[in-house]
């Protein structure tokens, strides 16, 4: 997870920007930059002579016959991932292919974050819970997930600027959520796109496959999810676990997110994994 800095809002307030320290989403907001001048006005006055002049050589001194071609300059088609700039909506999307890279809208609505272990040693949220990892590391330091409902968590420092964390809440069906299935994938999606993983660049699947917990049927997927913006870290295993625990409105979620090639800390994530329970 991501470096601390200024970016655009992640609920959706165009023209506004918010702080990322690093580990959550700030309360901090303010006007997002406007463009800086260069301060040199004679730098453009130069281009645009040199640009006149070009005119004036091709269209004056051209040879007699020379043909100037009139095709079409916006037909060529852009080759890297392109930033989804629409608005966000209520309704998540499938992506055509969950692992092109491409950024999807994801609901915004939720503030329910926190961090907290119950009196029985687990942490609770969405109808499941689990054991927290052992050790001083672990912090009672939420993760901003807008998109999860009676979210719990606990994270971890990797290194400054990028962490562990493991998630359980739940989603809600009325925003778009129909089956464990397609939630598990725009969950997945909705993580590679969002803040935690400033400077993604792609993803591999490497499960995608039906999941039972307690004679409760689901779904997971687990995923390396890539960055370029943290120097040797690669970016994180990615898993998602979605299970409908009878509720009319709502699905189950487990989520956690363990950086790549860390043995150690895809150790304590793969233990808390295997403590996953519902209730």
């Amino acid at each position: 997870m991501s470096a601390p800095g200024w970016y655009p809002d992640p609920s959706g307030n165009k023209g506004a920007v918010r702080y990322w320290d690093g580990q959550v989403w700030t309360q901090q907001t303010r006007a997002a930059p406007a463009a800086v001048s260069s301060g040199r006005p004679w730098g453009w006055f130069v281009l645009a002579m040199v640009v006149i002049i070009g005119l004036v050589a091709v269209f004056v001194l051209r040879p007699a016959g020379l043909a100037v071609s009139s095709g079409d300059p916006n037909s060529a088609r852009p080759t890297g991932s392109q930033w989804n700039e629409l608005p966000t909506t209520e309704t998540p999307t499938e992506p055509e292919d969950p692992a092109d890279g491409g950024l999807i809208d994801c609901p915004q609505n939720s503030l329910d974050d926190r961090s907290e272990i119950s009196r029985d040693g687990r942490m609770h949220g969405g109808g499941l819970s689990f054991e927290p990892p052992g050790g001083f590391d672990w912090r009672d330091e939420p993760v901003f997930m807008p998109w999860l409902y009676d979210h719990n968590s606990t994270t971890k420092e990797i290194v400054w600027g990028w962490q562990s964390n493991v998630s359980v809440g739940e989603v809600r069906r009325s925003e778009g959520f129909a089956d464990p299935r397609s939630t598990a994938s725009q969950l997945m999606g909705c993580l590679a796109s969002s803040g935690l993983y400033l400077g993604f660049t792609g993803r591999d699947d490497l499960r995608d496959e039906s999941f039972t917990l307690d004679g409760n049927a689901g779904w997971r997927i687990t995923s390396d999810v890539f960055v370029d913006s943290q120097g040797d870290i690669k970016g994180d295993v990615v898993d998602v676990i979605v299970l409908d625990l009878g509720d009319p409105d709502t699905f189950a979620v487990f989520i956690s997110c363990a950086t790549i090639e860390d043995e150690e800390n895809l150790a304590e994530v793969a233990t808390v994994t295997e403590s996953l329970r519902v209730g």
